[in-house]
């Protein structure tokens, strides 16, 4: 009877306990992680659903205390709510709750989480050196707040006269500072804000911008520079405009100026004088300072360069073409022919300048040139601000197409039938014999046949002219060191 009794009471006792007890579960949390760190200020708050009746609903507490004396209270039907301007290096310690018609869930553990506390500065790295006039910041992102500000100065106290303070998006992660100035060291440090706090600045970074401005072309000191030279140099970064000066004068007190854009690595700034000695250098300029580059030299070219055919050259053909060096930058050249080494009574041509690779060439016309004469030539080269002096006197001697009598020809030479066809007789006053070598030429100087014949008694017989096709050919025989030479036409 007394265990019926205690059994009774303990029920009587028991039952209000498991009535009172909740029907809901309690949510287990999930991020962030207790006690982590580095968290925006707009964390999401995250746990995991439970199962619950009409109106299932979540409690979120939030305190600067883990007594939760004053908290924040935040209700939502989802499982996961983002937080906003919280405060920079702040901790905070959560908890949430499950409601539903039926009653409240238990409390989940609480957690802590420590807000970001300052950016992370990543470029430029500390002590760089050789940095562009605008230097690339970049930082860690964060996501949560408004803006983030950097700060430059000249002094670890960001107290001097240049110090200045620039906003950019909270979105960003890098930006271009500006107008730093050259060959100087520069302090550099950075914070985010939002509307209800600002972190504080991160480590100063020190840094210096470059003082170097490389001039690469034309090279220092260099010679027969063209009239229309390209002026290449390296790119200074973080500038409004390039000028590039240039002078006469070693001084450089009187001065040309060009303006070129930043963008640019290259230019040609005017059409320069022949035969000068320039003197040049540039100015990578911004609103708060100028970079001047060293002072470099040049020398344009003087005159024309002679190229063909060689100077002193014989056998040249009548109708040769005469060739220089191309000097770029030039409008035309001026050519001057003549019978005698002072050019009286000189012919006078005007070539206009190509662009093309290779030589500038002019083809002397016909009937200009006589036989076995000796010619003078030379070139200027004209541009649209000067002209060059004259080039070097080359001479020539053309080929021969009749017979001389002194030693060291072969006299009288006669060829027919004239004009040929398929075969020609070949007869020398002289009734020599010997082995000989006959070439025929073209008016271009090419040689279309090459043989080696038989001369009996002065006489060479049906010398084959094989495929020449019509036209005019000039017959060179060659014998025991001597030359003659004449004119053949061949019409089929």
């Amino acid at each position: 009877m007394k265990k019926i009794f205690l059994s009774l009471l303990f029920l009587a006792i028991s039952c209000p306990v498991i009535l009172a007890s909740p029907t809901i579960y309690t949510p287990e949390l999930v991020s962030p992680g207790n006690n982590q760190s580095g968290v925006a200020p707009n964390v999401l708050l995250d746990w995991n659903a439970v199962v619950g009746t009409t109106g299932l609903h979540y409690i979120v507490h939030l305190s600067q205390d883990n007594a939760f004396a004053n908290p924040v209270e935040f209700s939502t039907d989802l499982t996961r709510y983002n937080m906003a301007n919280l405060l920079f290096g702040q901790t905070y310690y959560w908890k949430v709750r499950a409601v539903d018609q039926t009653g409240t869930s238990d409390w989940t553990e609480t957690r802590a989480f420590t807000v970001v506390a300052r950016p992370i500065l990543r470029r430029p790295s500390n002590n760089a050196n050789n940095q562009d006039a605008n230097v690339l910041l970049q930082w860690d992102a964060i996501t949560g707040v408004s803006h983030f500000d950097y700060q430059v100065d000249t002094t670890a106290d960001f107290n001097s006269p240049f110090a200045y303070i620039t906003s950019v998006n909270g979105s960003l992660k890098e930006v271009n500072a500006a107008n730093l100035l050259f060959g100087t060291g520069h302090y550099i440090r950075l914070r985010a804000r939002h509307a209800a706090d600002t972190s504080a600045w991160t480590a100063t970074a020190f840094f210096t911008v470059t003082n170097t401005f490389n001039l690469t072309r034309p090279n220092d000191n260099a010679v027969d520079v063209v009239p229309d030279a390209e002026f290449q140099w390296a790119q200074v970064k973080g500038i409004n405009k390039y000028n590039i000066y240039l002078s006469t004068e070693p001084e450089m007190i009187h001065y040309d100026v060009y303006n070129v854009a930043a963008t640019a690595t290259r230019t040609k700034p005017d059409t320069l004088f022949f035969g000068t000695q320039y003197f040049w250098k540039m100015s990578a300029i911004h609103s708060k300072d100028t970079l001047f580059s060293p002072r470099r030299s040049f020398t344009t070219v003087s005159t024309v360069t002679l190229a063909n055919p060689a100077n002193n050259a014989t056998n040249v053909v009548l109708q040769p073409s005469l060739s220089w060096k191309k000097i770029t930058g030039v409008l035309r050249y001026q050519l001057q022919l003549a019978s005698n080494a002072d050019f009286n009574n000189a012919r006078n041509y005007s070539i206009n300048a190509t662009t093309s690779a290779g030589d500038e060439q002019f083809r002397v016309p016909l009937h200009v040139l006589d036989s076995a004469g000796t010619y003078y030539w030379r070139v200027n080269a004209i541009s649209s601000r000067d002209t060059t002096e004259w080039s070097a006197t080359w001479n020539f001697r053309c080929v021969a197409l009749g017979i001389d009598n002194p030693s060291g020809t072969i006299a009288g030479l006669n060829v027919y039938p004239a004009p040929a066809t398929d075969f020609v007789t070949i007869r020398m006053k002289n009734s020599i014999n010997g082995g000989a070598t006959i070439k025929v030429l073209d008016l271009l100087g090419k040689t279309r046949i090459n043989r080696d014949v038989q001369v009996e008694s002065g006489l060479v017989t049906n010398f084959d002219l094989g495929s020449l096709s019509d036209g005019v050919y000039m017959l060179l025989i060659e014998m025991n060191g001597s030359t003659a030479t004449t004119k053949i036409v061949v019409r089929h």
